[in-house]
């Protein structure tokens, strides 16, 4: 080989080494940063209401469009069965950050538990009275000495009494049943009860996908215009992680605005992320939820004003769920929301 040829070979393995080198050492520098970035996420699991559904499909679409990770979190949401269970868990100290209905969550605070309302995502409850329309009901008066299912662990059981009592009645005046949630279509379809505590954005949708013809008494039209369901988290958490809740509770939000301006891809983030949830019924569902956000005189979507706690306070402890003595801050605070020109104004488009 002459000398020529062996600098020539020389000079192109130079160049070779001084191409090749520095982009392997990227790759293998981006393969160490890959995991270094993945561990300077947070992790949060976040415990749904009630199993996935349209009601709740803000939160997966902000899983799906990246929005808790750009907040610097990895959330996994865990679906629930029933505001009261899920309100439970966080008093219990079983989760730290939850989506439950605020009057088993008010109900619990009083009693001691440590928990704050931090955002109001439905401002007024879905709750509604329901029967088929054969039955005949004019009025909520009108269930007297009635079968009436209530859904184990659901909102309705802390609510209920509120529209007895507006609509002149007792407890003792209708014939309580409780049950499975997943029973009560069912059930009042077949005839085994006359009367459902059912729920706008869920069983009314339900039995409307089997052509059922209802009577409908929404509570918050009966007896009942209490805010409903919003993020709740324990105040031991709060105390730990102020910032980790501030960036949860904004990019649920954002999450939310997503899902009330593109409905099908919160549908596809909910059935992405839980393949047996209702893909037919979502839609419905998301609709019901979009209305809620935005009745009870709410301003903007996710805080309810201090007059709409207030009133729920003195609803409540007209009918002795809550005491008069705690006032109504008692049991939120704004202090995790973003600022009111970041939120959404209501009423929405």
């Amino acid at each position: 080989m002459t000398e020529g040829r062996l600098r020539t070979q020389r000079g192109r393995g130079w160049l070779a080494d001084a191409v090749v080198l520095p982009v392997l050492a990227a790759a293998i520098m981006g393969t160490l940063a890959a995991p270094a970035a993945a561990k300077d996420l947070y992790p949060v699991t976040f415990q749904l209401n009630y199993p996935a559904a349209g009601f709740n499909a803000g939160f997966e679409l902000a899983v799906q469009n990246g929005l808790y990770r750009d907040a610097g979190l990895d959330v996994k949401i865990e679906q629930g069965n029933g505001s009261q269970i899920t309100a439970q868990l966080v008093a219990g100290g079983k989760s730290d950050i939850a989506f439950a209905d605020s009057a088993p969550v008010m109900k619990l605070v009083s009693q001691g538990a440590k928990i704050k309302v931090l955002a109001t995502i439905l401002q007024g409850n879905p709750n509604q009275v329901t029967a088929l329309k054969k039955t005949g009901l004019k009025s909520v008066a009108d269930i007297k000495g009635r079968s009436v299912a209530l859904p184990n662990g659901g909102s309705q059981a802390a609510m209920f009494p509120l529209v007895l009592a507006a609509n002149g009645l007792k407890e003792s005046d209708v014939q309580l049943v409780n049950m499975p949630p997943e029973s009560m279509v069912a059930s009042l379809l077949q005839g085994r009860v006359e009367v459902i505590l059912g729920s706008i954005d869920n069983f009314a949708i339900a039995l409307k996908s089997f052509g059922a013809e209802t009577t409908d008494f929404p509570f918050i039209d009966n007896g009942a215009p209490t805010v409903s369901t919003s993020i709740i988290a324990s105040e031991s958490f709060l105390a730990a992680h102020p910032d980790i809740a501030r960036a949860f509770v904004a990019a649920s939000l954002k999450g939310w605005k997503a899902a009330v301006d593109n409905p099908t891809a919160a549908v596809a983030a909910m059935m992405a992320m839980f393949p047996d949830a209702s893909e037919k019924l979502a839609p419905a569902q998301l609709d019901a939820t979009k209305f809620l956000m935005c009745v009870n005189h709410a301003k903007y979507v996710g805080k309810a004003e201090p007059a709409q706690w207030a009133d729920t306070v003195r609803i409540l402890s007209a009918i002795d769920i809550l005491p008069a003595s705690i006032p109504a801050s008692a049991y939120y605070t704004y202090d995790y929301l973003p600022p009111d020109s970041e939120l959404s104004p209501c009423p929405l488009k």
